[in-house]
């Protein structure tokens, strides 16, 4: 029992001491808070295309829509995009409203009605001044419009209409009235000159007490938290409770009074926000301490408030006389902005002994956080800060002009080396610490009184250091300038670089970013990808799990919390928290606010993550956001292009009905959004039967489609917000040429076609066959021609050669026979001497001259001689003797041998020689031929006879 109560005290005092801890933190993120503000977005008249005032704001709770009673006429904004629309006498709205159906109501000069949907969607105004039967009622403006379980109230400073079950009913007010407010069901308002009225059924009823309400004009009627009302006038802020009335807050009433209270609400985490004419917004607790004023000094764009409403999300859009502003109270993003230019861009910031520090490119300011206190210049420190750095209880800050020991306002230079970058704490020597600066690597120890003094510079080693870690071997890694990293290895002694490894783009593939020691590893960041040092290969590799763990987004650096907690900066901007395996989670930071190049994050408690900022730094808590929305992707508009009349408004996340589109109207534009206010939204969208899959997240509010074939299509759309799809779905009618009946012609047309193509393609084969056939035969027949051409050329060329030789042997046994016979001669010659010489001789040898005589007179040209020339020359001549006999036939033998011998072209003395005849007896042969042929005297007998077969030919 005894340790059982010793272990519940412990518990206690262990859950006092967890408290005391969480406190203090808490005081001092609250000190720290009390230098921010809320972001705010700003909407100007350019952006919404409206006017400048804004009377009345209003968001549905359906759709999450924000409408705006402006003096343009009614504007409505889904997130992405603004829409107005105008009064047909384009007359100013006072006042708007939304019922819980939907429905929007407006009020102007003489005039209220009801805006509804048309069959596509576009709001279209219908107005309810017709039932009022009062010709007065022309000159009032309705200012307010007040939705109810009892109907729609509208409201001017003399009437009150209820609108319900279609119907309008005047109720009589008790004298001239302001606005009606609605408390826990029940319905307020002042009565001028009388006091604070409730309205109960169709009647009024005083509050008591409320007389003195009556010099005052009542703005603003919320609950108190309780079972009261707090009362805003022009005067003052009062509680009424328990039928007694009281002051809020003294110094909250004193700024009411000086700047005239417009409007008031309360928001979801009880406090409240109260908008004045003359000097913005104030934000109190329930008790009315001001704990927030938002005016034109610190971003509102005027600070004439006209109206206030929140939205779902808890934050508070302000209708203003010049705009329209968001004011994210519910984000837990805050903000300091140096709207005076004295501080410049902060650098670096540090939140030491209760004390903020900021390094800007003007000096190191620092503000006590006490209320109402302000930034202060350090003396001695003028001129660009770099770093700023608490180490074992000290802050030093390293500066363009060298490093500072930094306590309270007093700076203390000890080391004069130009730039101080980058500073660390040796991992195995923590009295020692390590700086980069412009030039070189120093070295810096703890002296007697425990206090950092400068000791050496590290020989070496030289260059710009901007960027400097430590591994888990000891190593010192640095990022020069140049964006060159190096892994340096000291010496024992620390006085130099023993030796140094430089990693570049030539080494890398690509040139390296920012250095960084994510989840205990040495890590590069380039324009493509995330890079970790490998010890064993002891060269970067892409770094796989961080890729997975950033989403695979391409990161500029990072910026450790501890060993499993860091935040992921995106080259656009973007900030994502990552806390051991979780999915990144995405900070609602603005993107525009980083300083390009020194991008700087820093935990100035375990509670608190500062952003330093172009011009001041942004405040957000060290903790997961919530990461996804309820908010569903809407789908807003369907644009037909080239046929407006097919557009379609939905404004919700599916569309059930059936959205049919004609063949040419086959291109279309949708329009979609996520009414969420406080984040930029990127979308992702997937069309069946068109895109393959899902898109990358894209900064978009529309997509459009061109030239769709015929077919049925659902679109598929999300937004980075939640996974949760929004799908529209839609055909593309077939052409009238390409319906049921049509393609069912085409069938039978294509049949027939087919058929007659077929008939035709069998047909042109046979053509092709035959003509194959014919040209396969005339080929035949030339080559069978071209054979025989041959087989004649080559017959002639043998006939030629064999008539060649034939005539050569016809040359040669006529040249024989003329030589035989002119032998023959001479022999004759000579033996018929010998009778002379043989007259002394025998008988005997007279016999055998004889016989000589005779042989030789037998052998010269003889008939069978002839006959064998003739032979010859019929084979030579092709018949010449038989030609020349058919076309002479008086012709002697006589003659035709001549004619022959002649056509061998031969000689009178070879002529002669072949007769055995004289010279002068073949000239008178050739002179009885010719006679016989009847030539003329011109005529050579010779040529004739030689070109006898032609002439024959050409008679």
């Amino acid at each position: 029992m005894f340790f059982i109560k010793i272990y519940k005290m412990s518990e206690k005092c262990l859950f006092f001491v967890l408290f005391w801890i969480t406190g203090i933190f808490q005081i001092s993120a609250q000190n720290v808070q009390s230098l921010c503000n809320s972001d705010i977005i700003h909407f100007t008249k350019q952006a919404y295309n409206g006017q400048y005032q804004n009377w009345d704001l209003v968001q549905d709770n359906r759709t999450k829509f924000i409408y705006v009673a402006n003096s343009k006429g009614l504007l409505e904004y889904d997130g992405n995009c603004w829409k107005a629309y105008k009064y047909a006498r384009n007359q100013k709205i006072r006042s708007v409203a939304v019922d819980a159906s939907g429905n929007i109501y407006t009020g102007a000069l003489g005039e209220f009605g009801i805006w509804q949907r048309n069959f596509q969607g576009e709001l279209i105004y219908h107005s309810l001044k017709k039932q009022v039967n009062d010709p007065s009622f022309n000159n009032e403006e309705v200012w307010n419009i007040l939705p109810t379980t009892r109907g729609i109230l509208f409201q001017s400073f003399a009437f009150i209409y209820r609108y319900q079950h279609q119907k309008v009913v005047k109720l009589k007010a008790p004298g001239n009235i302001l606005f009606v407010y609605e408390v826990r069901g029940r319905l307020f308002l002042e009565v001028l000159d009388k006091g604070l009225y409730e309205l109960k059924g169709d009647s009024f009823e005083m509050i008591s007490g409320s007389g003195f309400l009556a010099k005052e004009s009542i703005h603003s009627i919320l609950s108190d938290g309780q079972n009261g009302l707090l009362i805003g006038t022009n005067k003052a802020i009062y509680v009424y409770q328990n039928q007694q009335f009281s002051e809020l807050n003294k110094a909250t009433n004193q700024f009411i009074l000086q700047n005239q209270l417009n409007c008031g609400l309360q928001l979801i985490n009880g406090n409240y926000v109260f908008g004045t004419i003359l000097n913005g917004i104030i934000i109190t607790n329930k008790n009315g301490d001001i704990i927030e004023q938002i005016n034109q000094k610190n971003g509102l764009q005027n600070n004439t408030v006209l109206s206030l409403t929140k939205d779902d999300e808890g934050n508070v859009w302000a209708g203003l006389d010049k705009g329209i502003d968001l004011i994210l109270l519910n984000s837990p993003l805050k903000y300091f902005s140096d709207y005076d230019g004295r501080l410049g861009t902060v650098y670096d910031v540090a939140l030491f002994k209760k004390q903020l520090y900021i390094g800007t490119n003007q000096g190191l300011f620092v503000n006590n956080l006490k209320p109402n206190a302000k930034f202060e210049l350090i003396a001695k420190t003028q001129g660009q800060v770099w770093n700023l750095e608490i180490l074992d209880n000290q802050l030093l800050c390293g500066h363009n002009n060298g490093t500072f020991v930094i306590e309270s306002k007093n700076a203390q230079l000890i080391s004069n080396i130009t730039g101080g970058w980058a500073m660390q704490k040796l991992q195995n020597k923590p009295n020692m610490m390590i700086q980069g600066t412009y030039t070189q690597l120093c070295l810096y120890q703890k002296n007697s009184k425990d206090q950092w003094v400068f000791d050496h510079i590290i020989q070496d080693f030289s260059g710009p250091v901007r960027q400097l870690e430590q591994d888990e071997e000891g190593n010192i890694w640095v990022n020069k300038t140049s964006n060159e990293v190096f892994k340096l290895k000291l010496s024992p002694d620390l006085q130099r670089v023993i030796s140094q490894t430089k990693f570049d783009e030539n080494l890398l593939g690509i040139s390296p970013k920012n250095l960084a020691k994510v989840n205990g590893k040495i890590t590069l960041t380039t324009l493509k990808e995330v890079m970790e040092y490998n010890p064993k290969t002891q060269k970067f590799v892409s770094s796989h799990l961080l890729q997975k763990l950033t989403g695979n987004k391409q990161i500029n650096n990072f910026f450790p919390v501890n060993r499993n907690k860091f935040f992921a900066l995106e080259n656009d901007g973007s900030l994502q928290l990552i806390q051991a395996q979780n999915l990144p989670n995405v900070i609602p930071i603005k993107k525009n606010l980083w300083v390009d190049d020194y991008e700087n994050l820093i935990a100035i408690d375990s509670i608190n993550i500062l952003l330093c900022t172009e011009n001041g730094f942004a405040l957000m808590p060290n903790r997961l956001f919530p990461k996804k929305s309820s908010t569903k992707t809407l789908i807003r508009t369907v644009s037909v292009v080239d046929f407006p009349e097919k557009n379609l408004t939905i404004n919700k996340p599916n569309y059930e009905d059936d959205f049919l589109l004609d063949y040419n109207q086959n291109s279309l534009i949708v329009s979609f959004s996520a009414p969420q206010y406080t984040h930029q939204i990127q979308y992702s969208y997937w069309l069946e039967n068109s895109t393959k899959g899902w898109s990358p997240w894209l900064n978009i509010s529309q997509k459009e489609f061109n030239n769709l074939s015929s077919g049925k299509y659902i679109l598929h759309l999300k937004s980075s917000l939640n996974n949760e799809e929004s799908i529209f779905a839609f055909e593309v009618k077939q052409p009238w040429y390409w319906n049921g009946w049509s393609r069912f012609l085409y069938l039978i047309l294509a049949i027939s076609l087919a058929g007659i193509s077929y008939g035709y393609h069998l047909r042109k084969i046979e053509i092709q066959q035959e003509n194959l056939r014919k040209k396969h035969e005339k080929k035949l027949k030339r080559q069978q021609e071209q054979s025989d051409t041959a087989i004649i050329q080559i017959r002639n060329e043998q006939l030629e050669k064999d008539l060649i030789r034939k005539s050569e042997e016809l040359a040669n046994s006529t040249m024989i026979l003329i030589k035989k016979n002119e032998l023959l001669g001479e022999i004759k010659k000579e033996t018929t001497n010998l009778p002379k010489q043989l007259e002394n001789r025998t008988l005997q040898e007279h016999y055998v001259y004889k016989k000589i005589l005779h042989l030789v007179d037998s052998n010269i040209s003889t008939e069978q001689d002839w006959q064998l020339f003739e032979a010859n020359f019929k084979e030579v001549h092709e018949e010449f003797l038989e030609k020349l006999l058919e076309k002479y036939d008086h012709l002697t033998p006589s003659d035709l041998k001549l004619a022959a011998y002649l056509r061998m072209n031969l000689s009178t003395k070879e002529i002669a020689q072949l007769f055995n005849i004289t010279n002068r007896s073949v000239e008178l042969k050739r002179y009885r031929l010719r006679k016989k042929l009847e030539l003329d005297t011109e005529i050579n007998l010779g040529e004739f006879m030689m070109k006898f077969r032609v002439m024959d030919n050409k008679n």
